[in-house]
C-alpha cells in the first residue's frame, strides 16, 4: 500500500466542523479512488462505492432518481453492508461521467445522513460542468502522481533521512554527501519511474526492476489518447496532435511550444481551447510566458507564448528511447536532459499548487521558472549540466530592483550551496518548497502519516 499526503487531508476535511461534500480531482490513475477508499476503511463504520465509469447500470439509477429520498434509497441498494447515519461515507467515482449528479450536494448536505466523496478525472468539458457545486456546499481538493517525497516512502527511505533533507533545506546547509548520493540516485529513479501508482507499486513489488516499468507507462500514455476520443470527440485529432508533440517540444532548446508543428497553418487562438482541455484534464501543464518578472505574475502573463509539459514524469520518459532513460539512470552530463529535468520540477511546482509562468528576454534569453513567492516573485532555473553556475539571464532579473525578487534557486546536481542572492538546490529538495498557498510559513517535510 503506497502512502498518500491526500490521506492527512481527508482527514481534516472529515474533522472538519462544518464538513460539507468533497470533490477530489485529479488525473485518471493517479490514485484517487484507492487513497479514498482505504481512508473509508479507516475513518469510518460504513462506505458505499459507486463506479460511475465502469458500472452504466449505476449510471442509469441515478440519472432516474425522482427527489432526494428516492436518490439516497438509491445509494442503499448499491451498498453490500448497513450504511450507519452519521458514520458512512459515499464515494461516487469519476463523476464526469454523471455530471448532474453533483446538483444534490446542496440536499445531501442539508440531509446530513452520510458524508460523500465525489471523485472526477479532469476530462475537459465534462468535469467544467461538474464545478458548478451549490455554493457553500462543497470543498475541492486536487490529487496528483507522487511527488519525490511519497516515492522515497515507497522506497523505504527513513523518516530521520528526510527529516535531514528538510533541515538542510530551512538552514541552506549541504546534506551529508552519502544521502546526498543516495538521494540523488533515487531522485534519477523517479525521473524514470514517474508518480503514477501503478507504475511505482510495481517498480516496488519487482525488487527495483525498471524493465516493469515501461510498458505500464506506455498503456498510461495509451489510455489518456483513449481518453480524448471518448471525451473531446469534435477536437480530439487537435488534441491528440498536441498530446503527441510533448516530448518532442521538450527537446528543443527553449522548450517552448511551436503551435504550427501541430499543423503548418495552426494559431494559438484557433487551438488555444485544446490545450486548455489536455491542462484541465490533468495531462499537460502549461507553463505561460510573463513580460514582466514581478508578483502578480498573471497580470503580465502571455498565453500565447508558453511550454507544455507532461503531468508525469515517467510517462514522458516512456515516450523517449530507452536510451533515454539510460542515460538519465546512468547521470550522463552528455545526453541533452533539460528538458527532462524541467519537465520534473514543473511537476513538482504544480503539486505545490504554483501556477507555472516562465520569463523571456529575447528570443534565447530565459529563466525556466518565476512563481509567486511569499515576498515577490521567485526565479527558479534547472540546470542538468556541469555548468550549472552559469546563468546570465538569472543575475540579470536578480539585479534589478524595480522587480522586487526573492533570492533565486537554482535547481542542480550539486549539493547545497548559497552564493549571493542564488542558492543552489539539489533537484530533489523541490520537494520542499513551501505550498503555495501557505507561502508565508516555514516548511516542514511531514514526519507522520495516518
Amino acid at each position: 500500500m503506497l502512502a498518500r499526503k491526500i490521506t492527512s487531508r481527508l482527514w481534516s476535511w472529515k474533522n472538519s466542523p462544518s464538513r460539507k461534500a468533497l470533490l477530489l480531482t485529479g488525473a485518471r490513475q493517479v490514485g484517487k479512488s484507492y487513497a479514498v477508499r482505504e481512508f473509508a476503511k479507516s475513518a469510518y463504520t460504513a462506505y458505499v462505492e459507486i463506479d460511475l465509469y465502469k458500472d452504466a447500470e449505476a449510471r442509469k439509477a441515478f440519472a432516474q432518481a425522482a427527489n432526494l429520498q428516492d436518490f439516497i434509497t438509491r445509494i442503499t441498494l448499491y451498498a453490500d453492508r448497513e450504511l450507519v447515519p452519521r458514520d458512512t461515507l459515499v464515494i461516487f467515482d469519476e463523476i464526469q461521467e454523471l455530471p448532474d449528479v453533483i446538483t444534490m450536494a446542496k440536499f445531501l448536505v442539508d440531509d446530513g445522513r452520510f458524508d460523500y466523496v465525489f471523485t472526477g478525472s479532469m476530462l475537459g468539458t465534462e468535469l467544467k460542468n461538474v464545478r458548478s457545486f451549490p455554493v457553500g456546499y462543497a470543498t475541492e481538493l486536487s490529487m496528483y502522481p507522487l511527488d519525490f517525497e511519497e516515492f522515497c516512502w515507497a522506497m523505504g527511505v527513513s523518516q530521520d533521512t528526510l527529516g535531514h533533507i528538510a533541515e538542510a533545506y530551512a538552514s541552506k546547509v549541504p546534506v551529508d554527501d552519502f544521502v546526498h548520493e543516495a538521494l540523488m540516485r533515487n531522485y534519477r529513479i523517479y525521473v524514470v519511474t514517474g508518480g503514477m501508482p501503478e507504475a511505482v507499486q510495481a517498480f516496488v513489488d519487482s525488487g527495483n526492476d525498471l524493465s516493469r516499468i515501461r510498458p505500464i507507462l506506455n498503456d498510461l500514455n495509451v489510455q489518456y489518447g483513449h481518453d480524448i476520443a471518448k471525451y473531446a470527440p469534435q477536437r480530439s485529432l487537435q488534441i491528440h496532435a498536441i498530446f503527441d508533440q510533448i516530448a518532442q517540444q521538450l527537446d528543443n532548446q527553449t522548450r517552448r511550444f511551436i503551435v504550427n508543428s501541430v499543423d503548418p497553418k495552426a494559431r494559438y487562438d484557433r487551438y488555444e481551447r485544446d490545450f486548455l482541455w489536455l491542462v484541465d484534464a490533468g495531462v499537460a501543464l502549461k507553463c505561460d510566458a510573463v513580460s514582466e518578472p514581478r508578483s502578480p505574475l498573471l497580470r503580465t502573463g502571455q498565453a500565447s507564448k508558453f511550454k507544455l509539459y507532461q503531468s508525469d514524469t515517467g510517462m514522458l520518459m516512456a515516450r523517449y528511447p530507452q536510451s533515454v532513460s539510460r542515460a538519465v539512470y546512468l547521470d550522463s552530463t552528455e545526453a541533452n536532459l533539460g528538458g527532462i529535468y524541467e519537465n520534473a520540477i514543473a511537476q513538482a511546482l504544480t503539486a505545490k499548487g504554483y501556477p507555472l509562468y516562465y520569463y523571456a528576454k529575447g528570443s534565447r534569453a530565459e529563466v525556466d521558472f518565476v512563481v509567486d513567492g511569499a515576498a515577490g516573485a521567485l526565479p527558479i532555473e534547472v540546470k542538468c549540466g556541469r555548468n550549472f553556475k552559469s546563468h546570465a539571464t538569472l543575475d540579470a532579473v536578480l539585479g534589478t530592483p524595480d522587480f522586487h525578487m526573492e533570492p533565486g534557486v537554482v535547481f542542480c546536481r550539486s549539493n547545497v550551496e548559497v552564493a549571493g542572492r542564488i542558492t543552489y538546490l539539489p533537484f530533489y529538495m523541490a520537494v520542499c518548497l513551501p505550498e503555495h498557498e501557505e507561502a508565508e510559513e516555514p516548511f516542514i517535510m511531514e514526519t507522520v502519516r495516518v
